[in-house]
């Protein structure tokens, strides 16, 4: 493994500079998620600054999901293996905020799953739609509503994976994680047209017919969407 080298940074906005350094190595392959930083006082020589500007930039790298800090003996800064948290915490706040609306996230959905399909359908091995095919019977056994709509979202991420491509990975992990949050505000998390439409889509996958595939997906997004923004009737 490269070893990783910094150097002094400037007096200004020092724990910045501390952030886009370790940034650089991470860009350069000198670190490595799991990798852990060497600590703070070594941090402090190698850059140049006091242990508090190290402290600050460790904060910011760790809110920013790049590190986990640890407690203990064995502890220190460790770099995150990635994942989708943060952008799901970006979603989540632009939502709360009124940034982002309920139809805009449909409306992103609706175009990221068209690739997302199509890959699938193109890429998905057997053991990815035997995956698949389980999860669709797990989902039907599951009888706790909230369980089962948890499990209907790691459906749509082992679809996801099916993709072989990590980014439409991380996008539909974060934009589903969003969408149960909106179910679960909503109170409705059980849409009886949703059954039929999972074992309907596990099969087409498996056929790799990307056309019906995503025409039930289209289908299974839209049937979510209506459901949750509307309320039940007393």
């Amino acid at each position: 493994m490269e070893k990783a080298v910094f150097t002094p940074v400037k007096a200004t906005r020092i724990f910045e500079d501390i952030c886009d350094q370790i940034r650089v190595q991470l860009a350069s392959g000198a670190l490595k998620p799991g990798d852990k930083l060497p600590g703070e006082r070594d941090l402090a020589l190698a850059f140049g600054v006091g242990r508090p500007s190290v402290r600050e930039a460790l904060r910011t790298l760790e809110i920013s999901g790049i590190v986990t800090l640890q407690k203990g003996a064995k502890g220190g800064a460790f770099i995150n293996s990635g994942d989708t948290s943060m952008l799901t915490k970006a979603l989540h706040d632009s939502m709360l905020l009124g940034r982002i609306s309920f139809d805009n996230l449909k409306e992103a959905r609706e175009v990221i799953w068209g690739p997302v399909i199509r890959l699938a359908c193109q890429r998905g091995t057997n053991a990815d739609f035997d995956k698949i095919d389980s999860h669709v019977d797990l989902i039907e056994r599951t009888k706790d509503l909230q369980l089962r709509a948890a499990a209907s979202v790691e459906l749509f991420n082992l679809i996801a994976a099916a993709s072989q491509n990590e980014a439409l990975v991380m996008l539909v992990e974060s934009l589903a994680q969003i969408v149960l949050f909106v179910r679960e505000k909503s109170g409705r998390v059980y849409f009886p047209e949703l059954p039929p439409l999972r074992q309907q889509l596990a099969e087409a996958l498996r056929q790799r017919d990307e056309a019906r595939a995503a025409a039930i997906v289209d289908e299974y997004l839209s049937v979510v969407h209506r459901s949750s923004t509307t309320p039940d009737k007393p």
